[in-house]
């Protein structure tokens, strides 16, 4: 399958590549795919190419490995997502990890936290060119909502457990839980928050992976509210 490179886009080529390597890294984590979905992947990629000029969401670098590092890194929480009604991503940006996790869980409703105006935007225009239902963008802090809890809240490149672990109380429904996306070194962050955690009822869980094709160091910190 390819795309067509247009104006602001990356020549199809390089398209190319991105789908190759999305393919083979959902082959390693054994993630079933079908044209429907490698089509939405498709069309992600090339909308963040055209917003590229426009917004900072990726660095430069970043750009050339877009399914490497964060297609495939966002989808390390699958098997959370799989058993959840109503999630929540705090810190949403350029659509990491919530929008991939959506388009292989579309049965799963998903609320996006995006402070910054112009990325809000740019989610909202996002889930309409990918046609994507039960899901909603909130352009405001996530400290300041309280429509509804969540099940299951993921939090990518957002800062430190401990600023948010009263964030994440306030949203999280009872027996829901946190996913923190963070390094192999992070012991220390977990022991400055286990006074806290503790006090408020969370189970702490570290899963150390590796991400597919570059085999780089991944931590899943899994806060359960008990």
């Amino acid at each position: 399958m390819k795309l067509k490179s247009g104006k602001d886009n990356k020549p199809s080529s390089n398209i190319d590549k991105e789908i190759s390597e999305l393919c083979q890294g959902l082959t390693l984590l054994g993630i079933k795919y079908d044209e429907h979905i490698i089509q939405k992947f498709q069309k992600y990629i090339n909308f963040l190419y055209e917003s590229k000029n426009r917004l900072h969401l990726l660095s430069q670098q970043d750009y050339n490995h877009i399914s490497k590092r964060h297609f495939l890194t966002s989808l390390a929480a699958l098997d959370y997502v799989k058993h959840c009604r109503n999630a929540c991503d705090i810190g949403a940006g350029a659509g990491f990890p919530s929008i991939p996790l959506k388009i292989l869980r579309p049965e799963v409703s998903f609320t996006l936290f995006e402070a910054k105006k112009k990325k809000a935007k740019f989610l909202k225009h996002l889930i309409c060119e990918l046609d994507l239902s039960g899901i909603d963008i909130i352009d405001g802090r996530a400290e300041h909502f309280k429509e509804k809890k969540f099940d299951l809240i993921l939090l990518k490149a957002v800062g430190k457990i401990n600023r948010l672990i009263k964030i994440i109380d306030n949203l999280i429904e009872p027996k829901g839980c946190a996913v923190f996306y963070k390094s192999h070194q992070i012991e220390e962050e977990i022991r400055t928050a286990d006074n806290e955690l503790k006090k408020r009822g969370y189970r702490v869980e570290v899963k150390k992976l590796f991400t597919p094709i570059e085999n780089l160091p991944l931590a899943l910190v899994i806060l359960k509210k008990m």
